[in-house]
């Protein structure tokens, strides 16, 4: 099998570009949102819906949604004050954190984003390929001073590579932090690794009695990445190395990452779009040490590996679990990265007009539960109509989802489309198009090869494509054959392993792999499902050339939104689908679901805050819903 695309990999992101005010006020600002963020992961105003307009997949009630293009920062929050739009798009620049919370009708939330700022060290040179160095590196690198001083309290340390906020994190389980720098602890590490002062000039030497300095290298594009370079440099200093270091091209180290050129330290951030944890079986294996794009620290450890069969190839989620946290254990040992912080990411949005916010745990309040939850407030008529009013960074570059990798274009194109599965606003797996489904291996099913792992979906039998065709399981065979057989379509990079999809009858789709793996079940239930009656004619070699003009040329989709009016470098808008199969009755003036196929109900879970409870259900030998 081949890793999920679900970790967007190797690069300067906006959570560790933002750059920062030294305010205390923001500081006490901070702490209270961290502890709203431990109270509640959904906003009360998303438990106040599922009491108050039906089922939690119940929705759109908006009539509109239009998207403005507003490219700069600071023009996004004028908006906003002003009232021109309803909530920014994307994370609030903390710069603008005090001003905001201080606004009427103003709300500022928060999550603690999915990814993290790092270092990277490189194992493949010495003396770094010796893991007391990157021990009593770690051990001697304040993390505390980088989340109160450098972040104003707006992150947390942080040792996994596995972002806390994940259900397969380890973090908090380990007998040890490297949290508050222990230097004499690293000292010792160090001592006894035979890094010795043999000159006297108070500066260590290597093992072998050479002379060595190391040089951090950080973007001198973000004041944040600057601030973490000084303080790992200073750890090193505090520990008798030579270490310097410099602000320089971001892009320039990051192409010698890219193919294993040479550096000592260099430092980067990440982030990531679900919370599935296979990537690790691919970014930190040895065999991918020399391999173009993967594994920037050279990491090799004969242990880690040991693991990685059972990460990739288990059926059972306890298996996948202890794999996952046996890997984790190791690569925090060894240390082949620093992890500095995971920060919060903050949302913010207007109060006035709408109620439903939702505060995902993946994307925070601007994202796809807002649109379908958000209602207009009784005393303006509500819950139905109104135009709901998003900035948007930049205009999005195609309405092609398959062709697009800008977050942008997401933030619309997310908005037509349906999949099998869906992620819930707590992160947990809902169904979607599918009703039920379960997964056999031939240990459940002497009929299904040796190996191979066969998923049945049961799907709803409401859906509608805007066309007036029903949505079927012929749709989702057709995607993902189609999807295998586009090449270079970045939604079949991880189906290689697909040996059949196709539909036994007009509502149920049985997929097989030729592998076994519990990560097959992303694999197919993530993937935007498509109208088979019409990319059949553009054909899956053209998949690329596809280049939808709406509302000009009316767009076939299935997904609660379509565009209704396109202006470039101006604004899009989408105007709800009034055949939504989850959509409210709005001739009855009912909010109840017209949709079948409710599948497993987390509402409970939801209104409770129940964000670390174990959510599992076990069929046909699966772990088909992961635990929280």
């Amino acid at each position: 099998m081949t890793p999920t695309s679900n970790l967007v990999r190797f690069r300067l992101d906006d959570g560790d570009r933002r750059e920062l005010n030294n305010n205390t006020t923001k500081r006490m600002i901070a702490i209270s949102l961290t502890v709203a963020f431990l109270v509640m992961a959904v906003s009360p105003a998303f438990a106040q819906a599922q009491t108050t307009l039906g089922h939690f997949k119940t929705g759109p009630f908006v009539d509109k949604i239009v998207f403005d293009v507003i490219t700069q920062e600071d023009q996004q929050v004028i908006a906003l004050q002003d009232s021109e739009i309803d909530i920014i798009d994307q994370q609030l620049d903390p710069t603008y954190l005090e001003t905001l919370i201080e606004a009427e009708n103003i709300v500022v939330e928060n999550i603690l984003r999915n990814g993290y700022g790092y270092v990277t060290i490189n194992c493949a040179k010495y003396p770094f390929n010796i893991t007391a160095f990157r021990r009593a590196l770690a051990f001697a690198t304040d993390k505390e001073a980088i989340s109160d001083q450098v972040w104003d309290g707006l992150s947390q340390p942080l040792d996994s590579m596995v972002p806390a906020t994940n259900p397969f994190s380890i973090e908090g389980l380990l007998p040890y932090t490297y949290y508050e720098a222990n230097v004499a602890l690293g000292n010792q590490l160090l001592d006894d690794a035979g890094f010795l002062d043999v000159d006297d000039d108070g500066i260590r030497e290597a093992p072998n009695g050479e002379a060595f300095d190391v040089l951090v290298e950080c973007a001198q594009s973000s004041n944040i990445a600057i601030e973490v370079g000084v303080v790992i440099a200073d750890a090193l200093t505090a520990l008798g190395i030579e270490a310097t270091s410099i602000p320089t091209d971001f892009y320039e180290y990051l192409n010698r990452l890219y193919f294993h050129g040479d550096y000592d330290i260099v430092f980067l951030g990440g982030g990531f779009s679900t919370f599935d944890v296979d990537w690790i079986a691919y970014e930190f294996w040895s065999d991918y040490a020399d391999e173009p794009y993967w594994n920037f620290p050279n990491f090799q450890n004969a242990s880690y590996d040991d693991w990685r069969d059972q990460l990739l190839h288990a059926t059972e989620y306890e298996d996948v679990l202890e794999a996952a946290q046996e890997m984790q254990k190791i690569w925090v040992y060894e240390s082949p990265m620093i992890i500095c912080y995971e920060n919060l990411v903050l949302s913010a949005y207007r109060t006035d007009r709408f109620d439903g916010w939702v505060n995902s745990v993946v994307d925070g309040v601007p994202g796809f539960w807002t649109n379908i939850k958000a209602h207009l407030k009784d005393e303006l008529g509500g819950p139905f109509g109104g135009t709901l009013r998003w900035s948007n960074s930049l205009d999005i570059d195609t309405f092609n989802f398959m062709a697009s990798t800008s977050a942008y274009a997401n933030n619309v194109n997310n908005m037509m489309w349906d999949s099998l599965i869906a992620v819930g606003p707590d992160g947990t797996d809902v169904n979607w198009l599918a009703e039920s489904y379960f997964a056999e291996t031939h240990e459940d099913n002497p009929a299904i090869p040796d190996g191979h792992t066969r998923f049945t979906f049961n799907m709803i039998q409401n859906a509608t494509w805007t066309d007036g065709e029903s949505l079927t399981a012929e749709d989702a065979a057709f995607t993902l054959n189609f999807f295998k057989e586009a090449p270079g379509n970045q939604y079949g990079s991880d189906l290689t392993d697909l040996v059949a999809a196709y539909a036994p009858t007009p509502y149920t789709l049985i997929a097989e792999f030729d592998t076994e793996s519990y990560w097959h079940l992303h694999t197919i239930g993530y993937k935007p499902i498509l109208p088979k009656h019409v990319f059949e004619i553009i054909g899956a070699e053209n998949w690329n050339l596809w280049n939808p003009d709406p509302p000009t040329e009316a767009m076939v989709t299935s997904g609660p939104f379509n565009v209704t009016e396109y202006v470039p470098g101006e604004f899009t808008e989408l105007t709800y689908n009034p055949n939504y199969f989850f959509g409210p009755d709005r001739s009855t003036g009912t909010p109840s679901p017209t949709g079948g196929g409710e599948g497993p109900d987390l509402t409970l879970a939801i209104v409770a805050g129940a964000v670390g409870a174990a959510v599992v259900i076990l069929v046909g030998g699966f772990v088909l819903m992961r635990q929280r």
